[in-house]
């Protein structure tokens, strides 16, 4: 059996965490609904604040790239290294825009958020920014925590 390269391993520990990084999403929005009153409040509020630490993280995938030697440039040569570094920053100022609106409004958007990261993380791994399963792994995240973000709309109001 031959060993798996070093970017298999590598794309194996990014699902495996990732994939793990969906714990807080599925079991906060469980919790949510087994629990009432204030308790239920507080794991709400939970589960929006992980919502907004995971759209800085997933701003800050574009500045690692970038920092790391990789100018932005795509299969079609352009380069625009400063205008990712400035969509880097984008994901953190939705996800804190968020939480100053009205409490109805929040996790609508950061619904809203999580989908426009990921639109533009699908583009940068269609252009080759990022390995294709990059964007595969992206929508399959953004799918789970859209799905489970919605889940706590009702409870959020």
């Amino acid at each position: 059996m031959d060993a798996l390269s070093f970017d298999d391993r590598r794309a194996s520990v990014v699902r495996l965490l990732s994939y793990g990084g969906l714990i807080p999403f599925v079991g906060g929005t469980a919790l949510a609904w087994m629990t009432e009153g204030d308790g239920q409040a507080a794991v709400v509020r939970a589960v929006v604040v992980y919502a907004v630490s995971i759209l800085s993280f997933i701003g800050a995938i574009h500045w690692g790239r970038i920092l790391a030697g990789r100018d932005g440039a795509g299969r079609d040569g352009e380069t625009s290294g400063p205008a990712w570094l400035a969509w880097g920053v984008a994901p953190s100022l939705l996800g804190w825009g968020a939480t100053l609106l009205p409490s109805g409004l929040t996790v609508p958007a950061l619904i809203l958020s999580f989908l426009l990261a990921w639109a533009v993380d699908r583009s940068a791994a269609a252009d080759g920014r990022y390995p294709r399963w990059f964007g595969t792994l992206r929508t399959r995240l953004t799918i789970v925590v859209c799905l489970t973000l919605a889940a706590l709309i009702p409870l959020a109001a």
